[in-house]
């Protein structure tokens, strides 16, 4: 187990982003989890408690910007990174994003290198707000 770098929850309704995302993650060492269905995010992230959650905005089944809130406000996830996916990368979308409290926005067509670094990043300030 020590060679698993982060538990990322990976949460896109599209199985080829999510398979895409399983893949490149897995090959950087990272322990991956998907979900399709946006109500299911914030059960799984309570369970599973991840080191990064990345919620995809293509949700129709639940608002996923409220998905975010609740992961946010819910003392058991509130100290996950959460990143969000755009699907449109423009100025509301960004600002809703950022309203709802999450830690950075990605917009699609995904810069997978990008995303890794930004995540990463996210996951080491989170680290740092834990320690004592």
């Amino acid at each position: 187990m020590s060679d698993v770098k982060a538990r990322v929850l990976v949460a896109d309704p599209d199985p080829d982003v999510s398979r895409t995302l399983t893949i490149y993650f897995n090959d950087h060492g990272y322990q991956v989890e998907t979900v399709e269905l946006a109500a299911l995010v914030f059960n799984r992230a309570r369970q599973w408690q991840p080191d990064a959650i990345l919620v995809s905005t293509e949700f129709v089944d639940v608002n996923p910007y409220q998905v975010c809130q609740h992961i946010l406000e819910d003392p058991r996830t509130a100290h996950i990174p959460t990143i969000m996916l755009l699907h449109l990368n423009d100025r509301k979308s960004r600002l809703a994003a950022l309203e709802v409290g999450v830690d950075d926005v990605v917009a699609k067509p995904i810069d997978l290198e990008e995303l890794r670094l930004r995540m990463e990043a996210a996951i080491r300030l989170a680290a740092l707000r834990v320690q004592p």
